[in-house]
Formats: structure tokens, sequence, C-alpha cells
């Protein structure tokens, strides 16, 4: 069984194709698709109202099939005529140009499909046009010279990609809208001599043949006069129609932008609700966790006074010799501050920043921000009878293109009752690490020796409950403002939140509160997603009100918060 022949066609074919699009799509892949996305929609409503058929698009190309060279050319023009305008209202690193080119040529049809050197020789002529400019084969020319408004260069013969013959190419210059004389195409002398002897035989009757045909070229000229200004009256209708269905055209991808801009921004609303109730949600857990954490603290004061109560009652029955002092021993309990000194690496600068910390039940812990939020660190560490203290813990990156990405922390160094000094890696950055006791006091405990006299009613404290807080800041370059601060207490103390994890202007401040009432906050500020300073503000509590101030860089601050 034999295959059915091949079915071929004349037909205009239009290539084209948007200039540096895969090294935009490098740069900005969503800001590009939208873009092509809006060009495509002026490109396919212009092909559609010059009756052309889009045969196939891929990515930033289209090729489209057209019954007459001159519509394919008068598509061409209008389609880079409407995107010079769309691109001049454009940034230039945002505008997106195209090549065109047009060739009239036999074409093989398969299904929807169109294939063959006609197809080729379009595509050819496109990958060498200049950004905004249209390349036409001769062919084409040919067919449209004189009519179109239009201006031509002739490019000679050019050497095209598989393409085993040299094709003839001209370029439309459409900024000269002045028709070209027809080509003058090369030949034999022979026509010449020919007619050179006819005009020799023929000339004693041309007189008279003239006088005879002179009404009736006139009538002639007059009637195509006519007819081409009726032909010109009708061009310019349809040009009128194109350039307002254009227009739409051009509205309505500029509504399809702002509708998929309030989409996105209706998205991030959404997004950051939802961060604001999960954390609001981590407070409230954080909060019932102190609350039982006091009360498990209140029972085993209680305990504690029952049992020297006991021990006071045995001790006055019992004649005993008097105890033999016990030597006291260093002891690393209470709050210390950490200092991290980094060196600079790839886009961080070198920096220095505090972290609070803690000594409870026989080890050190580090804790900064809310676990496993970007910005966030945790570290601990159990220190040796020989004073060695390797801390080690993991942190959550501020980095915008590894948001939210953990990272590992290790230190190794020697402690003592009032300073620690390390070395070590924060991520892949080398710093080292200092502590020191927050207060200043070194603290021991004695062996075997009497529990401390309970405090009595009153003389401690308590922190618990719901606070709500204030930053108001002065001076710098920047304006004056206030805005509120997310203040949580624990049985860790106190830390003072304002705006997002990993945008700028996030601070994060945490502090232990002292007997007396005050309270030093330390912690960072991030000016971006990449960079931050360290941050403190000292203050002092007066019944349920606390009033503190700090210098972040070149403004003042003032922080206050009340228990609600």
């Amino acid at each position: 069984m034999t295959s059915p022949p091949v079915k071929r066609k004349l037909a205009a074919i239009l290539a084209a194709d948007a200039v540096g699009y895969s090294r935009a799509m490098a740069t900005d892949e969503e800001g590009t698709m939208k873009i092509l996305a809006a060009h495509r929609a002026v490109i396919d409503g212009i092909i559609q109202f010059h009756e052309g058929r889009i045969v196939n698009t891929a990515g930033d190309s289209v090729l489209a099939e057209f019954a007459s060279p001159t519509q394919a050319v008068r598509c061409a023009v209008e389609v880079q005529d409407a995107l010079k305008t769309r691109n001049d209202s454009l940034p230039e690193d945002r505008r997106m140009q195209f090549r065109i080119g047009v060739n009239l040529g036999d074409v093989m049809v398969k299904g929807d499909d169109l294939l063959g050197d006609g197809v080729n020789v379009a595509a050819r002529l496109e990958s060498i046009a200049e950004p905004g400019n249209i390349y036409v084969s001769s062919s084409v020319y040919d067919q449209i010279a004189g009519k179109l408004d239009l201006g031509f260069s002739d490019l000679g013969e050019q050497s095209l990609k598989n393409i085993d013959r040299p094709v003839r190419a001209d370029r439309v210059d459409r900024d000269k809208r002045a028709t070209p004389p027809a080509r003058k195409k090369k030949g034999s002398p022979l026509p010449w001599v020919a007619a050179g002897l006819a005009v020799v035989v023929l000339g004693a009757g041309a007189t008279w043949y003239a006088s005879q045909q002179s009404a009736a070229r006139q009538a002639e000229e007059a009637k195509a006069k006519l007819d081409a200004e009726a032909a010109k009256a009708r061009a310019d209708a349809e040009i009128a129609k194109a350039r307002a269905e254009l227009e739409e055209a051009k509205k309505a991808a500029v509504a399809a932008t702002d509708s998929a801009a309030a989409a996105k921004r209706a998205l991030e609303e959404q997004r950051a609700a939802e961060s604001l109730a999960r954390a609001q949600s981590q407070v409230a857990a954080a909060r019932a966790d102190a609350e039982s954490t006091r009360r498990k603290a209140d029972a085993e004061l209680a305990a504690a006074v029952e049992a020297r109560r006991t021990a006071e009652a045995a001790a006055k029955s019992a004649s005993v010799a008097k105890p033999i002092p016990v030597k006291a021993s260093p002891s690393y309990a209470g709050a210390w501050k950490a200092t991290f000194s980094c060196a600079a690496f790839q886009e961080f600068p070198a920096e220095k920043f505090e972290v609070p910390v803690m000594f409870s039940a026989g080890k050190f812990e580090m804790q900064r921000g809310k676990p496993q939020e970007p910005g966030s660190l945790t570290m601990t560490g159990t220190p040796q009878a020989d004073g060695n203290l390797q801390m080690s813990g993991r942190g959550y990156s501020i980095r915008k293109a590894f948001l939210g990405r953990p990272f590992e922390m290790s230190f190794g160094g020697k402690v003592s009752t009032e300073r620690y000094d390390g070395r070590g890696k924060f991520g892949n950055r080398d710093c080292t690490m200092s502590m020191v006791r927050a207060t200043g006091v070194v603290q021991t405990t004695v062996a075997a020796q009497p529990a401390p006299a309970a405090r009595t009613a009153g003389s401690t404290r308590s922190y618990d409950g719901q606070w709500t807080g204030t930053f108001a800041c002065s001076g710098g370059k920047d304006p004056d403002r206030s805005f509120p601060a997310f203040v949580s207490y624990s049985a860790k103390g106190f830390e003072v939140q304002a705006n997002k994890p990993g945008q700028p202007g996030y601070r994060l401040l945490t502090g232990v509160p002292q007997p007396d009432g005050n309270l030093r906050l330390t912690g960072n500020i991030f000016r971006d997603s990449n960079t931050s300073f360290a941050a403190s503000v000292e203050g002092r509590f007066s019944g349920d009100r606390y009033e503190g101030k700090g210098k972040f860089l070149d403004r003042a601050c003032n922080l206050t918060f009340n228990r609600r």
C-alpha cells in the first residue's frame, strides 16, 4: 500500500522571536514571564486581526501563516509598532524586543503544522534580523513593492544556515514610510535589441496610434486614480480599526498584569496572617509552660521550707559537735552574656553581636529567637571538671537565598567562674565566642550546708501574665516613629520582638530581671536578610511598668511595656 502524496501549498510565513529571552529568564523568571505574556497577547491579537493562523509557538517564538504576503508584512509592521509603544513605557532593563522574518514559498502540510523550505527561510531571516526589525525575502518584496506605504533597504544576497542557496533579503524601514520603486532585475540585452528594431519598424505609425489612444489612456488613468484613492481610504480605515483593537488588547494585558499583582499581594497578606496566628499560638503555649514551671517551683520552695524547719528542730534536740565547714566550690549558675566576633565571609561583612546565656541543671544553654524561625539559634554545653567546655547547636539562616535553612555551630574553649573564651564555626564562618556573667557576680555553692532561709511573703516579684509594649525611636536619617513590641515572659526571662523574622528592621532582645527590678535586654537588629548589629536596652521596673533606653547605631530608642 503506497503512502498518500504530500500536500503542498504556497503560503506567506511569519517567524518572530524574542531577543535575549534566555538571559532575561536567568535574571528574573517571574518578571520575564509576565512581560512575555503581555507581549504575546498583543502579537496574537494582531495576527488574528490580519486573518493569520498561528502554526506553532515554543516559549518566546511564534510561527504564523498568511494567505497573502501583503497581510503578513502589514501584520509584522503593526506588531513592531505596538511592541515599541509598550517597551517605551517600561524601564530600559525590562524591555523585550522581537525580530521578525517573512518569506513567501512552497510549504508541506502535516496536520496543523507546516514544514519545508518556505518555513526554514522565514526562520533563518528572523535569526539574522536586528532587534526590533523585519527582514523579508525577495519573493515577498516582489509581491508587496508599491502596495504598502513602507521603505525598504536592499541587504543583498544572504547565506543562511542550512539553506543551500543564497537568499536575497530586504529590511523594512518603517520610519521612511515611502514606497520604493520596483527592483530592476538583471537580464539579457537581447530584449532591448528586439525592442529597438520594433521601434524602427513601427515608427511610422506611432504618431497616429498615440493620437487615437490618448483620450482612452486619460480616462483609464482617471479611473485608476479614483480606485487608488478608494483603496487607500479602505486601508486607512482598516489601520484605524486595527489600532483601536490593539489599544484594547494592551489595556487587557495591563489589567491582567494588575490582577496578578493584586492576587500576589492577597496571598502574601494571608501568609502573614497565618504566621501571626502561629506566633500567637506559640506564645500562649510558652505562657502555659511558664505557669506550670512557676507552680512547680512554688511547690519545691514550700517543700524546702518544711525541710528546713524539720532540720532546725532536729538540730536543737540533738547534742552533736559543731559541723566542720566545707570549702566552697565555684558555681556557674545564673545569667551570662555571650559575645560573637565573626570574620567576613562571602557577602557577609565582619560583625559582632551578643546573645543571652543561662546556666542551670548542670549545663549552659543559649537561645535566640523562636526555635526553627529565620535568625534563631540554640547552643548547649556541659562544663567538664578540668574547665573544658564544648558548646554546640543549630541556627536558621536569614539569607534571602537560604531563608530558614538550618546550619551547625560548634565552639570549644576553657571556662572559669567568671569567663569563657572559645573558637569555632558559625555555619561556614570562623568566629570567636566569649561569655561573661551578666551581673558580674560569681556565685558559689557550699556542700553539706543548711538551705538558705525562705523568702518572706511578697519579697519575690512575679512577672507572669501578658505584657504589651512600644518602641519609640528618633534621630539619625530616618524619621521619628513608634511601633509595637511583642513582649513575653518565661522561666528564661523576658523576650521582646519587633517586626517580622527575616525582614529588615526585625529585632530580638532578651534579658533576665534582677531582684532590684533592673532589667538589661540584649540582642540583634537586622538591617536586611544578611546583616545585623548588636543592640541593648537598660531600664527598670516600677510596679507593672518597665521603662528602658537604648542606642541603636545613630538612633535613640525608648522601650516601655506594661502588664495587661
